[in-house]
């Protein structure tokens, strides 16, 4: 009975957090007893056609075992934190029309700015490349490529157009790797002889990440500290 309520506690507060959420259902395991002094055997939670600040998900999946939470304090109308850290078991997936709708939140926009600064800090002619603002307006997924493409005005105040592609795999758990980068416009085109690796850190351990058939599918854990 009390894993029911508290399931539906959590459904509310996640709907509060997303601007969309389709076929929601969470499960939360375990005795009356251990979750009302504040352990968690195990939760689980599954969605579909996620939008959370502005970033579309086709599906997200997530389990949490061994959780521990101050719900006696809850009970007594404090806030609800985790008293520990937690590794959660994360799938997540989406298409090309989910990254599409995702080009216009704050948070991938911000994101591409900072890969591009990564991508051209080292080249040849980043004097040029790296001082662009682009305004990236559309992306494509292929098979372990993502493919955007954009626009940024020049000295003159005029409206050039840029390509940007990149092959994308996993280095190890916590490392993402880009590779067959290639940059066209008016200043320059062609491959950037390099890789490109981003540490995600510790907090992330990714086991798969599969870009085909206009896809892409992550499966890993990430760190949730209190």
């Amino acid at each position: 009975m009390i894993g029911k309520l508290l399931s539906s506690a959590v459904k509310l507060y996640l709907r509060s957090q997303v601007e969309g959420i389709e076929d929601l259902q969470v499960k939360i395991e375990g005795k009356s007893k251990q979750i009302l002094q504040g352990y968690i055997p195990q939760v689980s939670l599954s969605c579909d056609r996620v939008v959370y600040q502005g970033l579309h998900l086709s599906r997200v999946q997530l389990k949490g075992t061994n959780i521990a939470v101050n719900l006696p304090e809850v009970l007594k109308h404090k806030p609800l934190k985790l008293l520990e850290a937690v590794f959660v078991e994360l799938q997540l997936s989406l298409d090309a029309g989910n990254l599409q709708a995702s080009l216009d939140s704050t948070l991938l926009q911000s994101g591409l700015s900072d890969l591009w600064d990564l991508i051209t800090q080292d080249h040849l002619d980043s004097q040029k490349l790296n001082k662009l603002r682009v305004a990236w307006q559309t992306v494509a997924i292929a098979n372990n490529q993502l493919n955007f493409a954009g626009s940024y005005q020049n000295a003159l105040g005029e409206s050039k157009e840029l390509a940007l592609s990149t092959g994308i795999d996993l280095t190890d758990a916590h490392t993402l790797c880009l590779s067959s980068l290639n940059i066209t416009n008016d200043l320059h085109s062609g491959k950037l002889e390099r890789q490109l690796e981003i540490d995600l850190g510790t907090d992330v351990t990714l086991e798969e990440l599969t870009i085909k058939s206009e896809q892409i599918f992550c499966l890993g854990k990430i760190k949730i500290n209190n």
